[in-house]
């Protein structure tokens, strides 16, 4: 992206003064959002009903506004919306976020004429996003989309067709440790479209990986060059809405663009080098892996699991998604015999030593030495480790099974530092915590395990299947920038 592009983009995630054309203190999103941030002493609240919105005074017009303005939020009835754009140009306004819909994605003829009467109005005169969605999240500047997003920053950029998928990663920071730089929603993108995103987010320095929703494109051939630039600075993750024919239908009423055949986006994908996911269960927890992991070196992978069915199940995931359990060694062998209990257990590739799970205070075999010895084995390039143990710790520490957890993590966070720190290579736990099944004692012994792993930063699934795929995605990756065998 040439400078001055990136500097007119940079301002847009970083306005001066912002008005919200349409605030009310009661049922605008909009509003809420951004009275919560520090961007509320900058911000001018735009409605004729009302005097004052949230202590702040409430003007009749955007003209009104006794300030320059660099970027509006408008959500009023759509049929407004061309007016108040011809206003915000009068202003100076220098973008504006409209969030109303009833646009082209109604597939309506009169609603599409008065897009299209939208975009005459704003042509070259006022930079638009949108219309028909949630617009910017900025944590750095102070813009949000909904009252709940996080005001910490972080390295994580977010582009999103799709409001409600933008809205979802607010939740996602709080449950699952995740940190944003920029999360945008585009909706019909009368004139900023993804590739402007992806330029600006490719050349940010504060943005250290892409997060991508899209359900269809109107240049194709920009779209492929934007991806290829991007994914050549850093990991663009992407999920492709409307593959299906269904899907593909309700893509086209949603946002109004184009869509296409799942094997010309795969291809397009596979060969801009993305990263392509299939769900957004799986997008959240890729950024989990390339967030809290460091790149693997290789696709060895080792497993501590409590079962050995269970072992022969996740040794076939792990193939299944590019990688291997390889053996380990002689000398490894030899010595996990010193270290863990023969009967019924089995000393290989995964380990299954259910009993380390319960000897917490014992020195040369507790699980913290295990974990040190199979990862420091020449064929290991990853841990996974697997916590699904309550229930059977419950039944010998009884009452005091939390507790036991408790140490038991402790112990934990002794191995897996080992493995970070000294012998670089990452670490992901799976701990499985399934609300239909958990009482609350379990479900409060994992939650408080999770949370002390995150807060040394550690990537925590609540699946191994989940593990072994957003680690498939970090060894592709690795491979595919030669960061790895």
């Amino acid at each position: 992206m040439d400078k001055s592009h990136y500097q007119e983009m940079d301002e847009i995630f970083h306005p001066g003064n912002v008005a919200i054309i349409g605030a009310s203190p009661s049922s605008d999103i909009a509003t809420q959002a951004q009275v919560k941030t520090k961007i509320r002493e900058r911000l001018y609240p735009v409605n004729p009903k009302y005097k004052e919105i949230f202590g702040r005074i409430c003007y009749p017009s955007i003209l009104d506004v006794p300030v320059p303005v660099d970027y509006v939020i408008i959500s009023v009835s759509a049929a407004m919306v061309p007016d108040v754009i011809q206003d915000c140009i009068r202003k100076g306004v220098k973008a504006a976020h409209i969030y109303s819909s009833g646009f082209a994605e109604t597939g309506i003829k009169e609603c599409i004429e008065l897009e299209n009467r939208l975009k005459a109005v704003a042509a070259g005169k006022i930079r638009i996003i949108g219309p028909n969605c949630f617009g910017i999240y900025c944590p750095k500047s102070g813009l949000a989309i909904v009252p709940e997003s996080p005001e910490e920053e972080g390295g994580i950029g977010v582009i999103a067709q799709s409001g409600s998928v933008a809205e979802s990663f607010s939740y996602y920071a709080r449950v699952k440790n995740l940190r944003f730089s920029k999360v945008v929603s585009y909706g019909n993108a009368i004139d900023l479209d993804c590739p402007d995103f992806l330029d600006y987010m490719a050349d940010d320095p504060q943005t250290k990986i892409i997060a991508l929703y899209i359900e269809g494109v109107r240049d194709g051939a920009r779209l492929r060059q934007s991806l290829s630039y991007a994914a050549g600075k850093k990991p663009v993750v992407v999920i492709k809405g409307g593959l299906s024919d269904n899907a593909n239908r309700i893509a086209r009423s949603h946002t109004a663009q184009m869509t296409g055949t799942p094997q010309v986006w795969r291809a397009l994908f596979q060969q801009c080098g993305v990263i392509q996911v299939s769900s957004f269960d799986d997008m959240v927890n890729t950024l989990v892996a390339f967030t809290h992991c460091r790149l693997p070196r290789g696709n060895g992978v080792t497993m501590i699991s409590n079962s050995g069915g269970f072992s022969v199940i996740q040794a076939d995931l792990c193939v299944s998604e590019g990688l291997e359990m390889p053996k380990f060694t002689d000398a490894t062998i030899a010595r996990l015999r010193q270290l863990v209990p023969v009967a019924g257990t089995s000393i290989g590739n995964p380990l299954d030593a259910w009993p380390v799970y319960y000897k917490v205070n014992e020195d040369g075999g507790n699980l913290a030495d295990i974990i040190k010895v199979i990862s420091a084995d020449r064929n290991i390039d990853a841990l996974v480790l697997l916590f699904d143990q309550f229930r059977y710790i419950r039944r010998v520490f009884h009452g005091g099974a939390g507790a036991h957890v408790k140490t038991l993590t402790d112990v934990m966070l002794k191995g897996v530092r080992y493995v970070r720190s000294v012998l670089d290579k990452p670490v992901l736990f799976s701990i499985v915590l399934d609300p239909f099944l958990q009482e609350e004692d379990e479900r409060e012994a994992c939650l408080m395990m999770k949370a002390a792993l995150e807060q040394e930063g550690f990537p925590v699934f609540s699946s191994a299947d989940a593990a072994m795929r957003s680690l498939s995605n970090l060894y592709r990756y690795a491979v595919r920038t030669s960061q790895a065998k």
